[in-house]
């Protein structure tokens, strides 16, 4: 058996392991760092440095039966085993007589690194448990001279236990509170790379598009967006990180607010609009953009690609995609993204479908619908935050390259009037 938690000490591998923080986030393959937003690099390397506290499972434990063994009767227990204090090597004196053995098997969770390390909190009395740690399992030997008595064995085994759940306790505390200061650690050693590469050529000649509300435009207030965790770090995109146009956040949302606003409009004289097929419709919303929006060249920043498209592009490749649809079945919402996942760039690329119900009575229903058939997509990736009532916004993959990564956001308009009684 060996001293648990005696070498010294729990604080230095901690420290150790923040200083592997700022290397592990410089590791990253530059065109996969580009592309990962901060929280998706933190879901990456936080389960790389995160300390797992011990818990102990003392209600699984398991013993075996006694067996009779040679036991080392110490002259004083308690001075011989450990002369040097905390952490000091065991001498152990005394003479080897008959006695009798007992294994306990307590399972545990958490790293077994830990049961290695004194805590910054510890018995000044310098007495440490001992034992054996195994995968999953910590062993105990429990051996006493033949002749005492039963008693014994029990008492033993709750001292060894009792000293055990306090080291665990004492380095849980600890290890806590590392565990709390790693992810601010973490973000700003991304902090601290990003500031690096903002001037790194590739990165600095990604221009946006320059599309700006008229003159005399209504003004919109933009919406705040929170991010959430992503699942896993992106792969970059087989074409590399070459310069690209793309639309910032702030236009984005203006341009989904346009919709938003426009839909509504729609909504309250439904009978006007809903005698529109989709490219009718289609049609309208795009005559309303570029009465909001200029391009570069004082012209229409939005045209027509496709018979119900919408779309900003550039260089035979689109930053932004709107496609029209009318409601006829979760297939008519998944051939819409089916078509937007291929136009757009690498980065920011943004699109937004608008489905119109003019013909399902019940509109509830569709209402339930729209969400199951977004996520069943299989290029869907996950949920964005959208508070608005009737929208949904989510991240998808390309479907011509899995390193491209699309923000889609669904708009659902009813239209649908009810056939007047004469």
């Amino acid at each position: 058996m060996d001293d648990l938690f005696g070498k010294t000490d729990l604080a230095g591998q901690l420290s150790e392991r923040q200083r592997q923080v700022a290397p592990k986030i410089d590791a990253i393959e530059m065109d996969r760092f580009v592309i990962s937003s901060d929280q998706e690099i933190v879901e990456h390397v936080l389960p790389q440095l995160f300390a797992e506290p011990i818990a102990l499972h003392l209600d699984d434990s398991t013993v075996t039966p006694p067996t009779e063994a040679p036991v080392l009767e110490l002259n004083d227990p308690v001075a011989t085993a450990y002369p040097d204090g905390p952490g000091g090597s065991s001498i152990r004196q005394g003479r080897w007589v008959q006695g009798t053995r007992v294994d306990i098997s307590i399972p545990f969770t958490g790293d077994d690194w830990i049961f290695g390390y004194r805590a910054s909190k510890y018995r000044l009395d310098g007495r440490l448990p001992r034992g054996k740690v195994k995968p999953g399992h910590l062993l105990l030997s429990i051996e006493l001279p033949a002749e005492a008595p039963p008693q014994r064995f029990k008492e033993t085994r709750d001292n060894q236990i009792d000293l055990i759940r306090e080291c665990v306790e004492n380095a849980r505390n600890q290890i806590e509170a590392y565990n709390c200061r790693l992810e601010s650690l973490v973000r700003e050693a991304i902090a601290a790379r990003r500031s690096r590469l903002a001037n790194h050529a590739r990165i600095a000649e990604l221009l946006d598009i320059p599309v700006a509300p008229k003159p005399g435009a209504p003004s919109i207030k933009p919406v705040r967006i929170e991010v959430r965790r992503p699942p896993s770090l992106p792969v970059p995109p087989k074409t590399g990180l070459r310069p690209e146009p793309g639309i910032p956040d702030e236009t984005y949302e203006q341009i989904l607010h346009f919709i938003r606003h426009q839909g509504r409009t729609f909504e309250t004289t439904p009978g006007t609009y809903a005698l529109h097929d989709e490219e009718g419709l289609r049609n309208i919303v795009l005559g309303q953009l570029n009465g909001q929006f200029e391009g570069a060249a004082k012209g229409e920043a939005f045209r027509g690609r496709g018979k119900t498209d919408i779309c900003i592009e550039t260089d035979n490749r689109a930053a932004f995609v709107g496609e029209c649809k009318l409601w006829t079945g979760p297939a008519s919402l998944t051939g819409a993204l089916d078509q937007l996942l291929g136009y757009l760039t690498w980065r920011d690329s943004k699109a937004s479908v608008i489905v119109f119900n003019t013909q399902n009575r019940y509109f509830s229903k569709v209402l339930s619908a729209v969400p199951d058939t977004i996520r069943g997509h299989n290029l869907f990736v996950r949920d964005l935050p959208c508070e608005e009532t009737g929208e949904w916004r989510v991240l998808m993959r390309s479907e011509e390259d899995e390193g491209r990564r699309v923000t889609v956001h669904v708009f659902l308009f009813n239209l649908y009037q009810a056939a007047q009684r004469r």
